[in-house]
């Protein structure tokens, strides 16, 4: 379906001076690799405050307010990133299953972590106390959680099963 797209995309100008130097891809991917640590990294502690574990010196408004700038700033690099990967190798991306599946999830866990973030804002105090936290706050960790974890499969099944479909 996305082929035709895929094999023009490959022939303009931007793709193949990107896709002739020698170094951008092994940079953009290294960028891309720090950046899904980051924002895993800081999704990972968020949801296991939700879950009750980890360190209990800050709290829940606390912590999300300082690791969901990560976040949302790595989201961005991932998507620079990304961009430039499409651009050098649009087949590779356009063609795979895995790629979409990614892109579904991503929009899916970064929608719910805005929605979370909003909840948390309005409402930091029932958040804070473990008590009175809602109960979809545990659910929400290990949605996301799964799906994250989902996201970094994907994106490495796409280096493994693009030439299945190309």
């Amino acid at each position: 379906m996305f082929r035709p797209f895929a094999d023009w995309l490959a022939t303009t100008a931007v793709s193949r001076t990107l896709a002739d130097q020698p170094w951008v891809v092994p940079t953009s991917q290294s960028i891309h690799i720090l950046a899904v640590s980051a924002v895993f990294a800081s999704a990972f502690m968020i949801n296991l405050r939700l879950l009750g574990v980890g360190a209990t010196g800050r709290s829940i408004s606390q912590l999300s307010h300082t690791l969901l700038p990560w976040m949302w700033r790595g989201l961005v690099v991932l998507l620079c990133t990304g961009i430039i990967q499409t651009l050098v190798e649009p087949v590779r991306q356009f063609v795979t299953p895995a790629f979409w599946a990614k892109m579904v999830l991503i929009a899916l866990v970064a929608t719910m972590t805005a929605l979370y973030a909003r909840a948390v804002r309005r409402n930091a105090p029932l958040w804070d106390a473990a008590s009175s936290r809602p109960p979809r706050a545990k659910i929400f960790a290990i949605v996301s959680t799964l799906m994250w974890l989902a996201i970094i499969v994907c994106g490495r099944f796409i280096a493994y099963t693009w030439s299945m479909y190309a």
